[in-house]
């Protein structure tokens, strides 16, 4: 018998996650950790000793513990993560990402006090990564889809956070229908729904009253797409400019490209930051070029902030757009399509605030963070119903 969240019984829950700097899976870690305090629910966080996810955790009083997890075989990764497990005894054990999803799950399988196994797919990476052409990139994929599939057999529950990532997983047989689910990201719309005054965020980023900013929130990695919408922002009015949050391993080719198509003096490279409010006080439109998604964030913000958003047709990113209803959507790598849209938003001001207003509604009907706890929550609850 299945029990109730609303039991005496208080469930011993640990979130791991592999990385602890600022990112959408370490903010969903976070937020989901926040809110299942409210489940009766005892909540802990495993991930590395320091950065900006242990940060929040320790504000928010909700202990952490320092793992070391390696994204190659480690014996050091296997004995920090079994010593905790064994000690600490949790009930359920919520893994986030690939290399937490492979240690967490291949380390809690052999414990003797079987805790419930919980995983979630934050984006199938791997899946889309294997479109390339390169055999390596081939091998490498074929070889994470087939320890995804052997670990299934040791987990209870997959959680996809998109339709798109649960069929995708199913199809490659890394999610079994039987016991798969989806719950959608949620973030706290409390947060970004009294924005700054315009012209004083703008100041922060020296940013004139005047100016019509696109800005985007992403890491500058292959699947974000930056170099497309360098390319299509390069065609529009000189009077525009674009602001980018975030860092990787593309910048200096990035920042090379805006130069080579004569327009470093309208993009600016901000870096990775955490005053993203600020920041989408700032703009007048949110935009997102990329390749693949799961459901970013960023996203999800931008829309809870009343912001405009222009973003690719991909993944899980038509289960939160509606073209022209709450943004526009437009096909990956699609040059002349993301200029056209550009241009039609500068030139037709009219239209934003009512893609803004529909994109608050989108947030508070589907994508609030105390609705992903409380589905999450049941979750464990019906695992762990046989204890």
């Amino acid at each position: 018998m299945a029990v109730s969240k609303d039991s005496p019984q208080r469930l011993h829950v640990l979130e791991m996650i592999d990385d602890a700097s600022l990112g959408g899976g370490q903010m969903h870690v976070l937020l989901l950790s926040k809110y299942l305090q409210r489940e009766n629910i005892e909540i802990a966080i495993a991930t590395e000793a320091t950065g900006w996810l242990v940060d929040q955790a320790q504000i928010l009083d909700i202990p952490t513990y320092a793992i070391a997890i390696s994204n190659k075989l480690s014996w050091q990764s296997f004995q920090t993560i079994y010593r905790l497990l064994k000690t600490q005894k949790f009930d359920v054990i919520h893994t986030h990402g690939g290399t937490a999803g492979f240690w967490g799950r291949l380390v809690a399988a052999g414990l003797k006090h079987k805790p419930k196994i919980i995983h979630t797919y934050h984006g199938l990476h791997y899946l889309n990564t294997a479109q390339t052409k390169s055999l390596k990139q081939k091998i490498k994929t074929a070889i994470f889809q087939k320890i995804d599939h052997l670990l299934l057999a040791f987990t209870d529950q997959i959680i996809c956070v998109c339709r798109s990532d649960y069929e995708k997983a199913i199809a490659a047989k890394v999610a079994s229908p039987s016991k798969t689910a989806i719950v959608y990201n949620g973030i706290e719309i409390d947060k970004f729904s009294q924005p700054i005054n315009k012209e004083t965020s703008r100041k922060i980023f020296d940013i004139a009253p005047t100016e019509f900013i696109f800005g985007n929130v992403g890491r500058l990695h292959k699947q974000k797409g930056h170099k497309y919408l360098l390319k299509a922002f390069a065609k529009v009015s000189d009077h525009a400019r674009l602001l980018i949050i975030g860092d990787g391993e593309l910048k200096d080719e990035l920042i090379k490209l805006a130069d080579d198509l004569k327009i470093s003096d309208r993009v600016i490279f901000l870096g990775a930051r955490s005053d993203v409010h600020e920041f989408l006080s700032a703009i007048d439109v949110f935009i997102m070029s990329s390749l693949w998604e799961g459901q970013p964030i960023a996203l999800l913000e931008a829309l809870a902030m009343g912001k405009p958003c222009i973003t690719t047709d991909v993944d899980g990113i038509p289960e939160i757009i509606t073209n022209n209803v709450n943004g526009y959507l437009v096909k990956p790598k699609g040059i002349a399509g993301l200029t056209q849209i550009m241009h039609k938003v500068i030139n037709q001001p009219e239209i934003l605030q009512q893609l803004a207003n529909a994109g608050v509604n989108t947030i508070t009907e589907k994508f609030l963070a105390q609705n992903m706890a409380k589905a999450i929550a049941e979750l464990y609850f019906v695992c762990c119903g046989d204890r």
